[in-house]
């Protein structure tokens, strides 16, 4: 017989999160955070509320055999396990309490008032639970006039920072689709977790963070806020304007390809693109090699922008968005296509990597294909991908087992 699945395991070059046991009692904000620690080798247990897990009901939902079933949840649910608990109930609050003192990591999204009624603050824990690192994911932190205000992933964007860029300047703001917000926050307390792991490695302390989704969205603003801090002005939505030429989208044959080719990218790009524009034979490309098309100044002004465009898609729109990127690496130059979601199936670099890899959802009961880990350590092709587990799935193993500490409580 095999070990037991919440067992924990020896770390590897693929997995080197083996030995780690996590228990994550998030919401959407902190999901994704367990996911990817799971993907590094942790276990990680996820607690469910009987009443059902808002995260399995969360858009996009897909039509199932025993009804909708939420998308999201599935993509941040893999390689978990799932327990369910009453957390209301002492039977269940005493198991909660245990897998907490047999864990390496927490990760919540709960207030400080409620963190504290389950004994999951500071004081609590360094007696309970003195080794555990845990993690706080929330919109606005634990702390603060901010701290219990309600939030969604709209709110969060705008109270980021981030909704003031999106769109044009003449409408109203564009969020960013995909729950950008809830991902950033995520990611930021997945960071947080793994600090924590390499300081108690160094000094045997475990650490306590406080993740605030607004203040991950406030780090993804690009240079707008060094940029009033040093000149006082306020970045402005610009829709698809380029700031200068050589930066923006460009028309090409089968869609749009992304350059950064200014002074946003490089000084050598900038030669490197004008030169192969010429090399081309392109129409007006000449022109670009003038000395005035060397100063940045002149590059920003809004008749130089234009006038590049009328040059470039000259060369562009007759040729494939890949064939224009193979080209643009070859002469390292920071050009990428425009992709729609059916080219990231046929992306030779995803390809290679295998970024995409098929599950059997239970609730399906058929394949489909998600992204994988963002990363490579190792080979991805030694790690196992499991489905999100169904509602109280693992509790037998987790909670009851002999010797599983949860049981034993």
């Amino acid at each position: 017989m095999g070990p037991r699945p919440s067992a924990r395991r020896p770390p590897t070059e693929a997995q080197p999160l083996g030995a780690i046991r996590v228990v994550d009692l998030t919401d959407a904000y902190g999901a994704y955070a367990g996911r990817l620690l799971a993907d590094l080798g942790a276990v990680v247990i996820r607690v469910e509320p009987p009443q059902g897990d808002p995260v399995r009901a969360r858009e996009p939902l897909v039509e199932t055999p025993d009804g909708p079933a939420s998308a999201f949840g599935w993509f941040v649910n893999l390689n978990k396990q799932s327990v369910v608990l009453d957390l209301g109930a002492d039977e269940d609050r005493r198991r909660l309490a245990a897998l907490v003192a047999d864990a390496d990591v927490v990760l919540h999204s709960l207030s400080a008032d409620a963190s504290r009624d389950l004994g999951l603050d500071a004081a609590t824990l360094a007696t309970s639970a003195p080794s555990a690192i845990v993690v706080a994911i929330t919109p606005y932190g634990t702390e603060g006039p901010w701290a219990d205000r309600a939030a969604s992933d709209l709110t969060t964007l705008a109270s980021g920072g981030l909704l003031s860029l999106g769109g044009y300047p003449d409408a109203e703001p564009v969020a960013v689709t995909g729950g950008q917000g809830l991902l950033a926050a995520s990611i930021f307390g997945a960071v947080a977790a793994l600090l924590g792991l390499v300081g108690r490695e160094g000094d045997g302390v475990a650490r306590r963070y406080d993740v605030s989704a607004q203040e991950a969205i406030a780090a993804a603003l690009e240079d707008a806020i060094p940029q009033f801090d040093l000149t006082g002005r306020v970045r402005r939505r610009a829709g698809d304007q380029p700031r200068e030429a050589g930066t923006g989208i460009y028309e090409c044959a089968d869609g749009y390809v992304s350059m950064v080719a200014g002074r946003l990218g490089t000084a050598r790009a900038w030669r490197a693109l004008t030169e192969w524009l010429v090399e081309a034979g392109v129409e007006g490309a000449d022109e670009l090699l003038e000395e005035r098309w060397q100063s940045f100044p002149y590059r920003q002004r809004p008749e130089a922008i234009d006038r590049f465009r009328e040059i470039f898609e000259r060369f562009t729109r007759p040729q494939g968005k890949r064939d224009l990127y193979q080209e643009a690496q070859r002469r390292s130059i920071a050009l990428a296509p425009v992709n729609e979601v059916s080219d990231l199936f046929s992306d030779p670099q995803l390809e290679a990597r295998g970024f995409f890899r098929e599950i059997v959802p239970p609730e399906l009961g058929r394949a489909v294909t998600v992204p994988g880990r963002p990363y490579r350590m190792g080979s991805d092709a030694d790690v196992e991908l499991r489905p999100a587990p169904l509602p109280d799935e693992h509790a037998l193993d987790v909670l009851e087992a002999p010797g599983s500490p949860a049981g034993a409580a």
